[in-house]
């Protein structure tokens, strides 16, 4: 137990957050949540997790990037979604925005919608479910634009 902490409460509660740190990466949010459940104090969960953030086994980026990376492993996401559900989950809008940026930097999100199109097509759905449904997964309006008028121009020349 670290040494510098003297109040038994707060060791407890930096007990309970390695545990569930121990399971999976977390968010500060999160794991606020789950200690204020079990009962701690607000100002004795506050200690331990500036604690834990202190020594590097709560960070918020780092869950933000695993996070991104586990979500659009099976099922791509673009930029707006993913910064509008790392928001829900308590991470500030500049981490979340931060962290996508960089995920976006080694993956191309416009080749990621283009796959989704592709999929959706293969799928007999219509222009207006393959829209709706490239929105709903957090693609801009300008990537969406962009991936039909290529589709639509390479069905037009594939045609001659």
């Amino acid at each position: 137990m670290p040494e510098e902490i003297t109040d038994p409460s707060v060791k407890l509660a930096i007990e309970a957050a390695a545990r569930s740190l121990a399971r999976c990466e977390q968010c500060r949010a999160s794991l606020e949540r789950k200690l204020i459940q079990k009962e701690f104090d607000e100002e004795v969960v506050k200690q331990a997790l500036d604690f834990l953030e202190s020594k590097k086994y709560l960070d918020d980026e780092r869950y933000a990037s695993y996070w991104i990376r586990s979500q659009c492993a099976f099922k791509p996401r673009g930029s707006i979604r993913l910064v509008r559900e790392l928001c829900a989950r308590g991470i500030s809008r500049q981490i979340a925005t931060q962290c996508v940026k960089s995920y976006f930097e080694v993956n191309d999100e416009y080749a990621l919608c283009d796959a989704a199109y592709k999929k959706l097509v293969s799928k007999n759905k219509n222009e207006q479910k393959i829209l709706k449904s490239l929105a709903d997964s957090g693609f801009s309006y300008k990537i969406i634009q962009a991936i039909f008028k290529n589709n639509k121009e390479g069905l037009d020349s594939g045609s001659e």
